[in-house]
């Protein structure tokens, strides 16, 4: 499910009003005109700014007596700037108030405003009871984002069964529903409460309200418009992540999560779409966007040239090379990696490989002695013993190793903390042209530097680093939207950033869009999460 918002709010608008559109004014709607031919009749003579401005007068006059469907029309005529000046403040409360009138697209469309702060205060537990409206009226999109919003466990307590509900019902009303999200659900619904839904025979008991039951769709069949990025969500459950660690990592797994990089057609660019085996990465320009993608810090992409090295495809097989890949996703939060080397730490010849290339100074294999100590996979290495392998690396100008050794004295976990000895570590990284290193430099001196008169230029980087797959880069975006740090405080980027990060692994994220969520989490029962 990747990625997300789209930087212009008309493409996250529905472009269909609903069939209850077709019962107006068709010389009205914005679907039909869209959809004219662009040649007018030779024949006819019809001045133009005439018949504009006598149709804003007529659908104002519609709106102004509480026609519903003219409301909307007028929201998006004015949000969009169609055949009229844009109006931002103006299109909000149109749209809001034919939502409030149960009209179901304005009800989804003010509900994608609510959840992203959009010219409205950021309120999620708002949007869901307009998202919810829409669902209950048969709109397929909202039906997918309120079954995605009950998976999360963020606005509502995640329900497994009202997910799987609403999402199936989505699929059954037309939604494209990716089958890797029907097959989660499915797995952890009980068996009778799907054969129930099947059959259509879901009645109502403590878990499910009489507005939860119905929803059959009047709306035909949908085209999938990529809900889940047009409004930021996506299907975060570290449940399910906390999973990976104890079955097979698939090929088509490790290829599928390059697209929560939020970079956008990603597959396509590494003509990856539709390949199962990553047997079949084995052009340049594949391994070149990909070593790019390693350079930002991107945890998917290590994890599967991680892969590439263990298998030995495209590259010599190299167990070291492999097991530096591993930890260096690790560091990142992946919820691939940390399987993936121990299955490889477990063959027979790892642990004497690595002996032999330690003793033999091999910096790879001196990064990954210290990696397997710092997270847990080798409790027999003494600390000090590690750390005294990571400096000797370093000493042999190993990247890695710089950029490992300096973060620890940057939070100073291990040793005493000093952030001059760490910013002049990444320094002398970034010097060799590495990536990774600046992108914690620049973050370590927005965060240093709050006030600084530089930090809107380092935002202006942290964004840049993000679109190329930094994670680390989406997550301090949050706090800078959070606190006003090198712009302007924005609840809304801040939770689309946290998100677009949790949606990784990175727990930081995650766990600051739960607070984010608390504060302003109303106190009734449908919103408390124990």
């Amino acid at each position: 499910m990747s990625a997300f918002i789209n930087k212009y709010l008309l493409v996250l608008l529905i472009s269909f009003l609903s069939f209850e559109l077709y019962s107006q004014d068709t010389t009205q709607s914005l679907a039909f005109k869209r959809n004219r031919p662009l040649k007018n009749n030779p024949y006819f003579y019809r001045p133009d700014l005439s018949y504009q401005l006598l149709q804003q007068f007529k659908l104002l006059q519609e709106a102004n007596a509480g026609d519903a469907l003219a409301q909307h029309e007028l929201g998006l005529r004015l949000l969009l700037g169609e055949g009229m000046a844009a109006d931002t403040v103006q299109a909000i409360k149109w749209i809001k108030k034919a939502a409030d009138q149960n009209l179901s697209a304005a009800a989804y469309n003010y509900g994608i405003m609510l959840i992203n702060g959009w010219g409205v205060e950021w309120n999620p537990f708002e949007a869901f009871k307009y998202f919810k409206t829409a669902a209950s009226k048969g709109m397929p999109q909202a039906q997918y984002v309120t079954g995605i919003l009950y998976t999360d466990n963020l606005i509502v307590p995640r329900n497994w069964e009202k997910a799987f509900y609403f999402i199936n019902l989505a699929k059954e009303n037309g939604y494209e529903v990716e089958s890797d999200i029907l097959n989660e659900l499915t797995s952890r619904a009980r068996p009778s409460f799907i054969d129930s839904v099947k059959r259509g025979s879901v009645k109502e008991d403590q878990n499910f309200s009489k507005d939860d039951v119905s929803a059959k769709s009047d709306f035909g069949s949908v085209n999938k418009n990529s809900v889940e990025k047009s409004i930021g969500l996506s299907f975060i459950n570290f449940d399910s992540l906390e999973d990976t660690t104890h079955h097979q990592v698939k090929d088509e797994e490790l290829i599928s999560d390059l697209t929560r990089t939020d970079i956008q057609n990603i597959l396509d660019t590494l003509n990856l779409n539709h390949v199962k085996s990553i047997s079949q990465i084995v052009g340049n320009n594949q391994i070149k966007i990909l070593m790019d993608l390693c350079n930002y810090g991107t945890p998917e992409a290590l994890t599967l040239v991680g892969k590439l090295y263990e298998e030995g495809i495209y590259f010599h097989k190299n167990f070291i090379l492999a097991a530096e890949y591993y930890l260096r996703a690790i560091r990142y939060e992946s919820f691939r990696a940390p399987f993936l080397l121990y299955q490889l730490t477990q063959k027979p010849e790892f642990k004497s490989l690595l002996h032999k290339e330690v003793t033999e100074r091999n910096p790879d294999a001196m990064f990954v002695w210290y990696g397997l100590s710092r997270f847990g996979y080798n409790n027999e290495i003494i600390t000090n013993e590690s750390i005294r392998i990571l400096q000797d690396a370093v000493a042999l100008k190993h990247l890695p190793s710089i950029i490992e050794l300096a973060l620890n004295y940057y939070t100073g976990d291990l040793f005493g903390k000093n952030e001059a000895i760490a910013i002049q570590l990444w320094k002398d990284a970034e010097a060799t042209g590495s990536i990774e290193a600046t992108i914690r430099i620049v973050i370590a001196e927005l965060f240093k530097e709050q006030k600084n008169e530089n930090s809107k230029r380092l935002v202006s980087a942290l964004l840049n680093f993000a679109e190329k797959g930094s994670v680390i880069s989406q997550s301090a975006l949050g706090i800078c939207y959070l606190k006003g740090i090198g712009t302007e405080i924005n609840k809304g980027l801040a939770v689309k950033y946290f998100r677009l990060a949790a949606f990784r692994g990175n727990r930081f994220a995650y766990e600051q869009l739960k607070n984010l969520y608390d504060e302003i989490r109303p106190q009734l029962n449908e919103f408390i999460i124990n």
